[in-house]
């Protein structure tokens, strides 16, 4: 008995459409080796998502598919991209959630600071030193930073307060770059990209 079922014998542009959406996994059998690649693909997201941010566990459970998901479905539905920015969009769901009456300043500011932290990752532009995240549910924001020498004594993900606090964002979130380690100006808050 051979451990992967030959058929049908799909590659994986075949099942681009199907990467990201828990619910077509149940439509391949179990043992296919689309169902494998799907599967595969789902855990990525999953372990990006509560890796980080284990605090999800405690709304959803151990296993997360209360929010996982409905989140996969909605992201589907917003053609939303999973860059540095996803974890900011779990969060813009959750506030719409069943979810919405349990999120704390904590689980905020987590995935705030993830998102910082994958913007980091991320981001290969050299004009752009910073990025800044805020929220009109703060007062403070919250900052990644690159790191211009392996000597820095910088963080690379901090919460900053400001003596007069920045006008907040249109949108739950905001965000704008800067192109130096220190936040000397203001150029207005831009919505979260899609």
């Amino acid at each position: 008995m051979p451990i992967l079922s030959p058929a049908p014998a799909r590659i994986d542009a075949d099942l681009y459409a199907d990467l990201i959406d828990p619910a077509r996994l149940a439509t391949y059998p179990r043992e296919s080796r689309s169902y494998i690649r799907i599967d595969i693909s789902l855990r990525a997201y999953w372990h990006t998502l509560f890796d980080t941010c284990p605090l999800l566990l405690d709304l959803s459970g151990p296993d997360g598919a209360s929010i996982f998901h409905p989140f996969m479905a909605w992201a589907k539905q917003e053609k939303l991209s999973f860059d540095w920015t996803y974890f900011l969009w779990v969060y813009q769901w959750l506030a719409q959630s069943e979810f919405r009456d349990r999120l704390s300043e904590e689980l905020l500011l987590s995935m705030m600071t993830a998102s910082a932290a994958r913007w980091l990752g991320y981001d290969r532009n050299v004009d752009d030193l910073g990025v800044v995240i805020g929220t009109p549910l703060i007062d403070s924001v919250v900052v990644g930073w690159k790191m211009d020498s392996v000597y820095c004594g910088l963080n690379q993900v901090e919460r900053l307060e400001f003596e007069e606090p920045l006008p907040a964002p249109d949108g739950l979130f905001g965000y704008f770059f800067t192109p130096s380690l220190r936040l000397g100006h203001f150029p207005g808050w831009r919505p979260i990209p899609r």
